[in-house]
């Protein structure tokens, strides 16, 4: 087996595959030095992850037309492939025969998939057309305890094959739990209006086992196909770890948790605090959130659904936050909205841990905190290898008031 993947460079996915880990990590600390040299000076260590390579727990192939450098004549059907898109090319997608940070076996599942296609005659969903049939390949896998799930996003219609669809995912890539799910918007996004279960169980479950010294937090997860949950599990528990740390030298009667997903930060935390209050703008995660509480025995978490910063304006509305409050901000790509960010500021718990996957993000958003913040601490923890992501994590604390003369 060649140490590259025989789609990389082609592939949007990895981008720096040809270069050996610890120089990414160099090159990780190097950019992340540069973008924030005006507001911290020392060394910014970037932890790695336990696993470089297979340590995705979730892909989403897309099932696509093929893309032609000459347009084919009118009337022409474009032959159906599935895989990810090309480097920089979100129109062209690739017939994939391996993934090298996907879950291990994937390429067996997409080509036998792929005879499946084949043999039903099904075909792509066109965004252009509105025709065709299939849109995406939702796989997940809880790398701790060995679940798999697949669940086949479609346009609306009858399902042919459903029974072969079957047979040739559990023949490639045996599973505890298979769905088909029903998308009706035009979107190339992994989400579903409908979803059933084909075969299986609803959910699958993944488990954390969260470093404490000497000790061990062991968290379990339920995961249905939709749930938010960190890509790279064993990195996660790395991460996790950093805030379980963090939480416990602070010790904070309350734990504000924004963005919370599904419970992640809070869960790993609650046992060292009063009360979390968990929030998050999408009703499903909160919901798996409760769920896991339960899973795990957790009683002092109070999940919230509203749009964060709809959030704190509740918060600034009933009196503010404790005094002695801790919070953990794990905003998307796209980071805080800035009345979210405003508000948060104007609440200021004591301490802030802001944990961020798009570091370009918080540096934007760094000048409005630290009106009010001091940054105490800047790391980072390596999510994503091979590509120029990593997730950083910084500690802001609130200045004193300068006492009146």
């Amino acid at each position: 087996m060649s140490d590259l993947c025989v789609h990389f460079g082609e592939c949007g996915g990895c981008q720096t595959q040809d270069v050996p880990y610890l120089v990414q990590l160099e090159m990780k600390q190097t950019a992340l030095r540069e973008l924030f040299e005006t507001y911290w000076r020392p060394e910014i260590p970037v932890e790695a992850s336990p696993a470089i390579w297979h340590y995705r727990n979730k892909v989403d192939p897309a099932f696509g037309r093929r893309y032609y450098d000459t347009p084919p004549p009118e009337g022409f059907v474009r032959e159906s492939v599935l895989g990810f898109k090309r480097k920089g090319r979100w129109f062209w997608p690739l017939d994939v025969e391996e993934c090298r940070i996907g879950p291990e076996g994937l390429g067996a599942l997409l080509e036998s998939v792929r005879g499946w296609m084949r043999r039903t005659g099904l075909q792509a969903f066109d965004s252009r057309t509105h025709e065709g049939f299939l849109k995406t390949l939702l796989v997940r896998e809880g790398k701790r305890t060995g679940d798999r799930m697949v669940a086949l996003i479609t346009a609306p219609g009858d399902f042919v094959g459903r029974g072969e669809f079957i047979e040739a995912v559990q023949a490639a890539f045996p599973v505890t739990s298979l769905y088909r799910g029903i998308h009706s918007g035009s979107a190339d996004v992994a989400l579903a209006d409908e979803i059933e279960v084909l075969e299986g169980a609803p959910t699958i479950e993944e488990r954390l086992d969260i470093q404490d010294g000497e000790t061990v937090r062991p968290l379990r997860f339920r995961l249905s196909p939709f749930s938010f949950f960190q890509t790279n599990t064993l990195a996660a528990e790395r991460l996790y770890g950093l805030a379980r740390c963090w939480v416990s030298e602070r010790t904070p009667d309350v734990l504000l948790d924004l963005y919370c997903g599904m419970g992640g930060f809070a869960l790993s935390c609650a046992d060292l605090v009063g009360e979390v209050w968990a929030a998050e703008g999408v009703f499903s995660a909160t919901e798996d959130g409760q769920y896991n509480a339960r899973l795990n025995g957790v009683t002092n978490v109070s999940f919230f659904t509203d749009k964060i910063k709809n959030y704190l304006l509740t918060l600034l509305s009933e009196g503010g936050l404790p005094e002695n409050c801790a919070a953990i901000v794990d905003p998307s790509r796209s980071g805080m909205t800035p009345k979210a960010l405003r508000r948060l500021v104007s609440l200021a718990p004591a301490n802030i841990l802001y944990v961020s996957c798009n570091a370009k993000e918080l540096a934007r958003e760094l000048p409005e905190l630290l009106n009010v913040y001091e940054l105490r601490d800047l790391r980072a923890v390596d999510l994503f290898p091979h590509t120029r992501h990593v997730e950083v994590v910084a500690w802001l604390s609130r200045r004193e008031p300068v006492a009146a003369g």
